[in-house]
């Protein structure tokens, strides 16, 4: 897949949603009020009107298309980017799903589905996670994507070690958040799951790539 491909599969997304949104606007009644974000546990703790609960994520995802089209022209290292390509559309694919989960969220409240907010983002989440995570491995020293700490953007190879095991981590805890979201599970269960994987996800890639360049500096250091 192509930059340009993916950009009208996110135009294509984005108009439907913003269209599913209108249409969902205009059969219900005046003065409806929607949520617009939830808390761990499934219950909203943000109202707006209809229009803007509707249309908020349509919009947010035109914006972050828009980002992601142009950061090729915005990366400093562009080279690596292309090198990166299953990262950048993949990660471009995910956030895609993430907003068009959100969107069935509000859709469902505004037109009476039942569906369980919780479990249907955080499904959302587990398949994001693991499809970046199946690509995090194969990229390269960037600025704009990845997980970019001092130690990673010190090495090429801290770099690779670190999102390998980082993308290992994210496959792992997208299918454990995705079975766990079909499954009946109470929504504080559910939420404190996500904050574990995330949790995880997130701290040991970074305290790894400490470790792995303080080895390779000392490695690289001449013996007396």
């Amino acid at each position: 897949m192509t930059r340009r491909t993916m950009a009208i599969v996110a135009a294509l997304t984005v108009l439907a949603m913003l269209a599913s949104g209108a249409a969902a606007a205009l059969s219900t009644p005046d003065g409806l009020q929607l949520p617009m974000h939830w808390g761990l546990d499934g219950k909203a703790d943000r109202i707006g009107g209809k229009w803007p609960a509707l249309l908020a994520p349509g919009a947010l995802m035109a914006l972050i298309s828009l980002l992601f089209y142009f950061l090729p022209s915005l990366e400093p290292r562009a080279r690596n980017l292309e090198r990166s390509r299953g990262l950048y559309l993949r990660g471009w694919a995910s956030v895609l799903i993430i907003c068009a989960s959100i969107q069935i969220a509000v859709l469902s409240a505004a037109l009476g589905w039942g569906l369980r907010v919780n479990h249907l983002v955080v499904g959302a989440l587990g398949i994001a996670f693991a499809v970046i995570g199946n690509q995090l491995g194969k990229s390269r020293r960037m600025y704009m994507i990845g997980i970019r700490t001092p130690w990673t953007l010190a090495s090429e190879e801290v770099w690779i070690r670190t999102h390998r095991l980082g993308g290992k981590l994210m496959v792992a805890g997208g299918l454990l958040l995705f079975a766990a979201a079909l499954l009946p599970l109470p929504s504080g269960l559910l939420g404190t799951l996500l904050i574990a994987v995330i949790s995880v996800a997130a701290a040991v890639p970074v305290v790894f790539s400490y470790f792995a360049w303080r080895r390779e500096k000392a490695e690289a250091q001449p013996s007396l």
